[in-house]
């Protein structure tokens, strides 16, 4: 429920409340390319430290690649298309296989990822603001 222009002041911002993680903080943000240091939470309540970065291709999407966690070598693309006041969001890219599992089981499990972090996403942009962002950078 946000326009792409908020969207990617948002995906810029980090500190992104979702449950899966600990912690979400940017690193470095240069030109359009945003890393993003994290750490998710495993099954167990156990942490994994990741590296995301966001290579911004304002104003139609943007491209992810992750290095550790249990996403170790993905790399997708968000793509935006602006409808009115809100924005449909597609994504594709590709995951390695999860050991142990199924591709069935796998793509289950990223597609319920993805819901909740978008679900969460949502409800973070119906409050959030760039200059909610600064603030809390500044604090």
């Amino acid at each position: 429920d946000a326009t792409p222009e908020t969207i990617f002041q948002y995906m810029s911002a980090g500190n992104h409340p979702h449950a899966a993680f600990k912690r979400h903080e940017v690193t470095s943000v240069k030109d359009n390319l945003v890393t993003i240091e994290a750490e998710t939470y495993k099954p167990d309540g156990s942490t994994s430290t990741l590296s995301i970065t966001h290579r911004l291709n304002v104003p139609n999407g943007i491209e992810t690649k992750v290095t550790g966690g249990a996403f170790d070598g993905a790399r997708f693309t968000h793509t935006y298309t602006p409808r009115g006041d809100t924005t449909q969001v597609d994504l594709e890219g590709e995951f390695p296989p999860m050991p142990g599992m199924s591709e069935a089981d796998q793509l289950q499990m990223i597609d319920g990822f993805f819901t909740m972090v978008f679900a969460e996403d949502t409800e973070t942009l119906r409050r959030w603001s760039p200059a909610h962002a600064l603030a809390e950078r500044a604090a």
